[in-house]
């Protein structure tokens, strides 16, 4: 293949990670590589910043490499004699060398060798907290300087506290309670807003429907399944009643479950079965996003 052929557009994500499985780090990032009109500049810049990719996560895979031999040395070496050899010949002192070798316990059989920091003092701070691989891949992805990742690691005692205390909040639990955190499902403001019908969030760290409940929980919110009927103000309704109401309630007084009334009101249900009915209400669609006409019907 002729490389000066190749345009370059943008990458689908999972082609690209196919293909650093197999052949390293790609770029692709940048949407700017269009905007490159000599054809042989975009190509030779395309190939350029591979380039730096491949030697950035080389530097990840090359301090492993020197922990895992310093691993070696310090098992060949005399008792005593490692660090005196370390210290006349590299200069480092004993914490370095000894973070170096826990890099390389920590990583020497890590899946994604083409997604490691290339900071050596990173890889020493995620191997000291013994991060999860998804952090390691997000420390790699987004670039965490050390002030970074000391800020979003904390220091390791600090890490083993809260551990601890939200095992002995866990402990506590009773088991419904766990059963129900199990089922729970972390959702954003605009899912809840989507599950609620509503185009504005009413004030409250805690909202409900027939079937769940939602907590306030930083930038999201926790739904938990759990089925409570909705109040719904009593209010004298003339026997031609027509009230604008939010799906959720139009489904509590139709007696209905709210996905269900919202499937109900789409065009090719309306058109196959009519207006949905139940306990002397119909229920008809309205233009209003997440609402809809309710009616009283004669029986």
């Amino acid at each position: 293949m002729n490389i000066h052929t190749i345009d370059v557009l943008p990458i689908d994500t999972d082609a690209k990670a196919f293909a650093e499985g197999h052949l390293g780090p790609m770029p692709g990032n940048w949407d700017g590589y269009e905007s490159i009109a000599d054809e042989d500049v975009r190509t030779e810049v395309w190939g350029k910043v591979g380039y730096i990719h491949g030697l950035s996560a080389d530097a990840g895979r090359t301090i492993i490499a020197i922990g895992e031999t310093l691993l070696a040395l310090k098992e060949m070496l005399p008792h005593g004699q490692f660090m005196a050899c370390v210290k006349a010949e590299f200069g480092w002192s004993q914490a370095w060398a000894n973070q170096l070798m826990q890099i390389a316990e920590r990583f020497v059989n890590y899946n994604s060798s083409c997604n490691l920091p290339s900071s050596a003092k990173v890889l020493a701070l995620l191997a000291a907290s013994d991060a999860d691989d998804a952090t390691v891949q997000q420390a790699a992805e987004e670039r965490w300087t050390v002030q970074e990742a000391k800020r979003r690691l904390g220091s390791e005692k600090q890490r083993q506290r809260t551990v601890v205390q939200e095992a002995l909040s866990a402990l506590k639990l009773s088991n419904e309670a766990r059963e129900l955190a199990a089922k729970a499902q972390h959702i954003s403001t605009r899912q809840l807003m989507d599950e609620l019908s509503v185009e504005e969030l009413p004030k409250g760290k805690e909202h409900k429907t027939n079937q769940y409940t939602f907590c306030k929980n930083g930038t999201g919110w926790w739904k938990f399944p759990i089925e409570q009927p909705v109040e719904v103000p009593a209010t004298p309704v003339a026997a031609t009643a027509t009230e604008l109401l939010p799906i959720a309630v139009a489904a509590q007084r139709l007696g209905k479950k709210t996905h269900t009334l919202r499937v109900s009101l789409t065009p090719k249900a309306m058109a196959q079965k009519g207006a949905p009915t139940g306990n002397g209400w119909r229920a008809e669609p309205h233009e209003k996003r997440g609402y809809c006409i309710v009616c009283k019907i004669d029986l």
